[in-house]
């Protein structure tokens, strides 16, 4: 008996375990496993169509080693678990339909602590989760396949191509037994290369000597010289500035102004006019403060070109701060991806991405380059970030002008100080000091207020901390009242401080009670009180000890501001004390301070506006003292790490000997370097897409800012492969490339609208015809300046450099930026975010908060609106017109063919014509309004907005 005892007795905590073991699960049969089925499968199964953060709860291995955001639970240990946060709403709200009642969440949080007992132990796979990336697989798209050199093909037409790009294109054409239209008109195509190239239309020389010339070079020649002017580059830097996001101001919340923008805008301008290579262009945006250089010139482009990293609207008053940080990062990386290899990197940041071979680990690998790369710079105030900037070289000649100024600025401004330093004190110990001492001087802070006073200090001249001022409101309701004890019996002056000066109110009430009676003034404070210009004597009354004075002021009828400083009684006794003699010699030394105080601030004044140059400063990116690689963010969450990812690029677009990154550095020139390598799969690709879309309108690829899985597939990818090499070949020259397809056929084929080759290809995308593209905001603008020889071709400078450091105060009675209004080319004007022109928003510019190779083409009737009730079209339309009748023009013939050449780059057809002077003859109006009327119909002409 006794050795049954103790065997039970033995055994007795593995039975407790069992049995304790089947209550667990069965509570979670109960409680826990009808829950997951009817709130979580859907989303978080092997059997969920979707995964969602790849989280599976329908195994206990599942749930331990949770998802996305890390371990679901931690058994025994409620309040380490995600899971029960999650239920709870304090971290993620599931299930995402609302919030569980109390009584299940409290289920959970006992199964937890009870171990979490589960006999799902099976480890359940998604097809979803256990794929993955395949980065083998990725490479075989074709957008990250090397481009390669391809046999030019054979055409049946064979005097048709002009060169080898015609022969790509008339063999798609053929393959589909289609041909190419015909060529388009002389005159068309003189607009168009024209607009294409420089963004204006022809001149009127170009059109009287090229419309009809024989010369079979005259074309060639004509887009050598357009190559060679410096509109091409204030207009393809245009195309690159809608990529690169280019702004004068933040935008969002904090729309602060970016003074230096403008040094990026012209080093881009400047780099299309010269056409360095395109390779060079983009390592230097990337990563130019950390390259090598020759010359202070190239040491300054290097530094402004890393503006491009700048850029981005940020929401600067942010207040978590690393938050910002990352959401900076994240900008950068997206405009990187998507501005040079045509990515979406930016989807990558919460979750691999859907549809192309980027793991968030490569995202994080460059976010990890780019996050130790410094945008931000301390605070501008509190809470609202600032950015950095980066001083520039200067020549030695600049530098030591300098620092002469700033010698001779800071000697005098010393100076200044020491005069006024002992002027104030040499005056402290004169009458100015002995009046106010005088007597009793109540401030108006001491006064009894009647309604809403205004505190104020704007007028400098005031008696303690400021004075108040009624704010010219409530007439007749507002009141100052003084009461005063005098020490003994006795008669005093009266006097009334104010800052007098225009503006201020000429009948201003004031009341004075004393021991006859009462009396009642008008004192004008317009103008300024004869002592010390702030004290203004009201008389002499009688006052008795045991009776308070009262000295009131008020604001009924007044016409102007009222103001009140304060209210000095002073004993006819004690003013006959101070006399001049007692500040003879103090005056006179006063006098001396004063007029030796006034030569130098003059001398200041005249050094000041011949100072040189401030010194130069870029908006541009510094390497961070603390660099290294970063954490990948759980869901893009920078306060949920996950493992820490080392600083590279993307492994699909990898290639044998990239560059590495060395100790010491953030990595951006290894990433710059990548990207500008002719080994990279996607760099010439995508730019040579950008330059045929600008000139063919319409990219071989068309979503031209996405060369991924979601983009389109590439008509012509032969054609493009070639492009790309050769390219390279032609050292990365973009002028080169440009030339190369406007001297193709196919760009110069007519935009013909043909029935048959329309129902086999109605999209145009094997470039039957020329694609007509409508002009752009920057074109409409510029070419109506020049029609009126109102165009200014001068180079821009700083745009913004009357603003301060708001472009807008962020206030709701705020009226918006104001701009001083020139005829500089629009690519000059400022580009103030969320504070675009009319003209810009209803044309369809950029959006400079995105990267924007490709703008929206619309027509809307705002558009049509906008050129027929506009006021600066109506005043170019007048001006045209005047400048018509000016000219020594015989005929009405005559001026219309002008009229054409120089809004239409054309002259007119003969149906124009008759049409034309038809027009001209009915109008009962004077001659000149009838010519206006026409110059403005052709300026809202389709025949106008479109490039044919």
């Amino acid at each position: 008996m006794r050795t049954c005892t103790a065997i039970i007795f033995l055994f007795f905590p593995f039975i407790s375990c069992l049995a304790n073991d089947r209550d667990g699960l069965d509570f979670f049969e109960k409680k826990i496993r009808p829950v997951l089925v009817k709130h979580c499968y859907e989303c978080h199964s092997a059997d969920s169509e979707a995964l969602k953060g790849g989280l599976l709860v329908d195994s206990s291995p599942g749930l331990l080693k949770g998802g996305d955001s890390g371990p679901s639970l931690v058994q025994g240990k409620p309040d380490e678990s995600l899971l029960l946060e999650a239920l709870k709403f304090e971290s993620f709200e599931m299930p995402p339909a609302g919030k569980l009642p109390d009584e299940v969440i409290a289920d959970f949080e006992r199964w937890i602590a009870m171990g979490a007992p589960d006999p799902r132990t099976e480890m359940i796979t998604h097809a979803q989760s256990a794929k993955g990336i395949d980065l083998e697989a990725g490479r075989q798209f074709w957008a990250f396949q090397l481009p390669e050199e391809h046999v030019v093909p054979d055409v049946q037409q064979v005097d048709w191509p002009r060169n080898w790009i015609d022969q790509f294109i008339l063999h798609r054409l053929e393959e589909e037994s289609l041909t190419p239209v015909a060529d388009a008109e002389r005159e068309t195509l003189l607009r168009r290369i024209a607009y294409d190239l420089t963004g204006l239309p022809p001149s009127p020389n170009d059109v009287e000597s090229l419309l009809y010339s024989d010369d079979k070079n005259a074309i060639d020649e004509y887009i050598d010289r357009l190559l060679n002017s410096p509109q091409f580059g204030e207009h393809w830097g245009r195309h690159w500035l809608d990529v690169a996001r280019y702004a004068d101001s933040n935008g969002g919340d904090f729309n602060a102004t970016f003074h230096n923008a403008w040094r990026y805008r012209n080093y881009v301008i400047d780099t299309f006019n010269h056409d360095r290579p395109y390779n060079e262009f983009v390592i230097e945006q990337v990563a130019g403060d950390l390259l090598d250089a020759n010359s202070v010139e190239e040491r300054t482009r290097q530094i402004v070109a890393t503006g491009f990293l700048m850029f981005g609207a940020k929401m600067l008053s942010e207040r978590d701060k690393e938050k910002l940080r990352m959401d900076v990062v994240d900008e950068q990386v997206t405009a990187i991806g998507k501005g040079f290899m045509g990515m979406t990197l930016g989807c990558a940041r919460c979750h691999d991405h859907k549809f192309d071979p980027i793991p968030t680990a490569d995202y994080y690998a460059i976010a990890g380059i780019l996050r130790s790369t410094q945008t931000l710079d301390g605070e501008i105030q509190k809470y609202v970030s600032n950015w950095t900037r980066q001083p520039l070289p200067m020549t030695p000649e600049h530098e030591a002008s300098l620092a002469a100024y700033n010698e001779t600025s800071g000697r005098l401004k010393k100076s200044i100080k020491d005069v006024e330093a002992k002027l104030k004190s040499t005056e402290a110990n004169s009458s100015h000091s002995k009046i106010l001492k005088q007597g009793i001087l109540v401030d108006d802070s001491e006064a009894e207020l009647v309604g809403d006073w205004k505190k104020s200090t704007y007028s400098k001249n005031f008696i303690g901390k400021g004075y108040i001022h009624d704010d010219q409101k409530d007439r007749g309701q507002k009141k100052a009242i003084f009461t005063i004890d005098v020490p003994k019996d006795g008669e005093y002056e009266v006097r009334f401080a104010f800052a007098g000066t225009n503006g201020r109110a000429t009948n201003v009430p004031v009341t004075i009670r004393h021991a006859q009676g009462e009396e009642s003034f008008k004192v004008d404070q317009s103008k300024q009180a004869p002592i010390l210009t702030m004290l203004k004597p009201l008389g002499r009354f009688q006052f008795l000890k045991e009776k308070p004075v009262v000295v009131e002021i008020s604001n009924q009828d007044a016409n102007g501001y009222v103001l009140v400083d304060a209210i000095q009684l002073v004993s006819v006794e004690e003013l006959n004390q101070l006399t001049e003699e007692d500040d003879t010699g103090l005056l006179a030394e006063i006098e001396s301070l004063q007029k030796q105080l006034s030569q130098l601030k003059a001398e200041l004044k005249d050094v000041d506006a011949n100072a040189p140059p401030p010194a130069p400063k870029a908006l541009a990116v510094l390497e961070e003292k603390e660099q290294g690689d970063y954490f990948v963010c759980i869901r893009g969450e920078h306060r949920n790490l996950g493992p820490k990812v080392t600083r590279g690029f993307l492994k699909v677009a990898s290639f044998e000997g990239a560059p590495e990154i060395e100790d010491g550095q953030s990595g951006r020139l290894a990433l710059a370097k990548w990207l500008g390598d002719a080994r990279h799969p996607l760099t010439a690709r995508v730019y040579v897409n950008r330059v045929w879309h600008h000139l063919l309108g319409a990219g071989l690829v068309r979503s031209v800012d996405n060369f991924g899985h979601l983009g389109e597939r590439p008509t012509h990818p032969l054609l493009l492969d070639q492009l790309a090499v050769k390219f390279i070949e032609h050292n990365w020259s973009t002028k080169w490339l440009v030339r190369e397809i406007l001297t193709s056929r196919t760009y110069q084929l007519s935009s013909q609208y043909d029935e048959q080759r329309w129902q086999a290809d109605p999209e145009n995308r094997l470039l039957w015809r020329a694609h007509r593209k409508p002009l752009p905001a920057e074109s409409i603008r510029d070419s109506m300046l020049l029609a009126t020889e109102e165009l200014d071709f001068s180079p821009g400078g700083p745009p913004v450099a009357n603003l301060g450091t708001l472009v807008t105060q962020n206030t709701p009675n705020d009226k918006g930026v104001k701009l001083d209004s020139t005829n500089i080319r629009t690519v000059y004007q400022p580009v103030i975010r969320n504070e675009l022109s009319s003209l810009l928003r209803v044309f369809d510019f950029a959006d400079p908060d995105f990267v924007s190779g490709q703008r929206a083409h619309t027509t809307v009737p705002t558009q049509a609106l906008w050129m027929l009730n506009g006021p600066f079209i109506a005043e170019q339309s007048a001006k045209v017109a005047e400048r018509l009748n000016q000219q020594e023009l015989s005929t009405d013939s005559e001026k219309l063919e002008q009229l054409y050449v120089v809004i239409l780059g054309r002259p007119p057809s003969e149906q124009e014509t008759e049409v034309s002077l038809k027009f001209l003859s009915s109008k009962e109006v004077e001659t000149n309004e009838a010519w206006t009327d026409l110059a403005h119909a052709l300026f809202a002409s389709s025949a106008f907005r479109m490039l044919d």
